[in-house]
């Protein structure tokens, strides 16, 4: 008995298997003949100028979304971390300084593609002993993260204003 029931649900599962082949057998056939339909009514031909259109369309968006993240991806050099970490190291470097006197020196630079510093130059002043201080702070500072240019790296300038004499 249990046999036969066996048979039974094996020529079952066969009769539903080969149904359903011949089903996606059929299917593939009508979406083929409608597609051979379709081209041969004139279908590719009568939108070839709208499809040629709305891949320009395409194409110049494209451009476009490329251009505006080169315009974003302009950026100025930082300091390695950040401003949080450049104000850490000039506090950790005037606490070494030795120097005394109250103000604020202003030191600007540019920053190679590289991230090294050069051509510094003090462009606002507190006193020559102050202006040397944060002069050597400045130029001892380690590489800075450069600043980009529509996506790539470029020398740009910078500045760093180092106060002496103030309590934080």
């Amino acid at each position: 008995m249990k046999l036969n029931r066996f048979f039974l649900m094996l020529t079952l599962g066969i009769v539903a298997l080969t149904a359903n082949a011949q089903n996606k057998e059929n299917a593939e056939a009508d979406a083929a003949a409608k597609m051979k339909a379709a081209q041969m009514s004139g279908f590719g031909s009568k939108n070839k100028e709208a499809i040629l259109q709305g891949a320009k369309a395409d194409s110049i968006a494209k451009v476009a979304a490329e251009q505006a993240a080169k315009v974003e991806s302009d950026t100025d050099p930082e300091f390695p971390g950040g401003e949080i970490f450049l104000q850490a190291y000039l506090k950790k470097k005037l606490l070494h300084s030795n120097v005394s006197g109250k103000g604020d020196v202003v030191v600007s630079f540019k920053v190679d593609k590289k991230g090294n510093i050069y051509g510094a130059e003090v462009t606002k002043s507190a006193g020559s002993i102050l202006d040397t201080a944060a002069f050597d702070i400045v130029t001892g500072m380690p590489r800075w993260r450069p600043g980009l240019t529509n996506g790539q790296p470029a020398d740009k300038s910078a500045s760093v204003t180092v106060s002496f004499g103030k309590e934080d």
